[in-house]
């Protein structure tokens, strides 16, 4: 069934809206949409897109000077359990039409970079929206995507290996965890984080927290967040004509020269340094 599979592809400067919906596709270009869910936080702009599973409660706040445009698929749970129902049945299942319903699925509900197949179908599937599309041809979008987005679900769980626990499914669920505190660390990077308020968006302790964040990003957070801090700190100046003060005290630093240190440690130069590169 994917009659009630839809996409909202519209433009707007401001908008906020709260509630749950089936399996959805945040994409967004031109600007950044901000979402919530409980103590999570995405922020979704046209170098990511967003998973959110059927059912999750949200809110999402789009306020914006210069419209925003969002490219956002819904499918149904009933096409969904389609579909994966014929992935996990065997091919002489599918020639008998003997499938099996599978249960519901529980994808990762995570911000991924724009890469890959799954970025590709979103990109034609955007274009393909500016004008009137055939119903096969929404039909196969729709297969199409949700084939690319359970095969790099699956890919994606592939890393929770890392993880030193033994049960599989207990390494699923913290490597999720994990993908929570990363995606809120890049949603709020600019403030003052603790290890503690990171660790409860996780709902994982400070210390299981740290130790498994660091098996699965080959960093702790602390070092994620500063690189994060030292790359918007080197676009602003080069891209900006703010003082490397007002820039240090907007990302969170207190002393610029602790912000001179981590800058130069990560880039090779002092801010100034790389101000006047520019310059010349």
């Amino acid at each position: 069934m994917i009659g009630n599979n839809f996409i909202i592809h519209q433009q707007a400067c401001q908008y906020q809206w709260s509630g749950d919906c089936f399996l959805s596709i945040k994409s967004f270009y031109n600007g950044s949409a901000k979402y919530r869910v409980q103590q999570r936080e995405y922020n979704v702009n046209e170098k990511n897109y967003l998973i959110l599973n059927d059912c999750t409660n949200y809110n999402l706040t789009i306020d914006n000077r210069s419209p925003i445009e969002s490219f956002c698929i819904f499918l149904t749970p009933e096409f969904v359990y389609q579909i994966v129902s014929e992935l996990n049945s065997s091919e002489e299942q599918l020639l008998d039409f003997s499938i099996k319903r599978a249960g519901s699925i529980k994808l990762l509900e995570r911000n991924y970079l724009h890469r890959g197949d799954v970025s590709k179908i979103l990109l034609h599937g955007r274009e393909s929206s500016l004008r009137t599309m055939s119903e096969i041809e929404k039909e196969e979008f729709y297969f199409t995507l949700l084939n690319a987005i359970l095969f790099q679900n699956d890919e994606s769980l592939n890393e929770a290996k890392k993880l030193s626990s033994k049960k599989k499914s207990t390494r699923e669920e913290i490597y999720r965890r994990l993908l929570y505190a990363k995606d809120f660390i890049d949603c709020n990077y600019s403030e003052n984080l603790t290890l503690k308020k990171i660790s409860q968006v996780a709902m994982l302790s400070e210390n299981h927290l740290l130790r498994n964040f660091s098996q699965i990003f080959n960093t702790s957070p602390f070092q994620y967040i500063t690189q994060l801090k030292i790359m918007e700190a080197k676009r602003q100046i080069i891209e900006t004509d703010k003082s490397v003060t007002e820039i240090a005290i907007c990302l969170g630093y207190s002393s610029l020269s602790n912000f001179s240190y981590y800058f130069k440690n990560v880039v090779g130069l002092s801010p100034i340094a790389l101000r006047k590169k520019g310059d010349t």
